[in-house]
């Protein structure tokens, strides 16, 4: 399978993402990645380390999804769910190690513990939108 194709696999079926989301990450427009999901514009090797980094792809299927190689090396899987999981046990760590650095953020999401669900809805939909407005700065 052609190397586009398979980043364009990994992003919907092991990692869930839109072409929105996962633009947004990788730090280029909707339009570049859908160029190089769709084969019209080559890959550089710098994107490709940068796909490996924000998708958090291991080197063996890394490997797999560059040169269709198959890893040699015991107990790694090839599983779309046990990527799955890796991929968000990842994203778990880093969210932990931002909240350890920004302790007055920790509290603020701690205190949605406390929170009736229709005020924790409301509360994460103004978040969400305050997101959406910074990230577009």
């Amino acid at each position: 399978m052609d190397l586009h194709v398979e980043l364009q696999r990994y992003r919907n079926d092991i990692l869930e993402l839109t072409q929105r989301e996962a633009s947004l990450r990788l730090n280029i427009s909707q339009s570049a990645l859908s160029n190089y999901e769709n084969g019209t514009r080559d890959i550089p090797y710098k994107m490709l380390l940068t796909f490996k980094e924000v998708y958090k792809i291991p080197t063996h299927e890394m490997n797999r999804i560059m040169f269709g190689e198959e890893s040699r090396v015991l107990g790694h899987s090839h599983d779309p769910m046990i990527l799955r999981e890796n991929f968000e046990d990842d994203e778990t760590k880093e969210i932990l190690k931002t909240l350890q650095q920004h302790p007055k953020f920790k509290r603020t999401l701690s205190s949605l513990s406390y929170f009736t669900e229709k005020r924790k809805e409301k509360f994460i939909n103004h978040v969400n939108h305050l997101y959406q407005t910074m990230k577009d700065w």
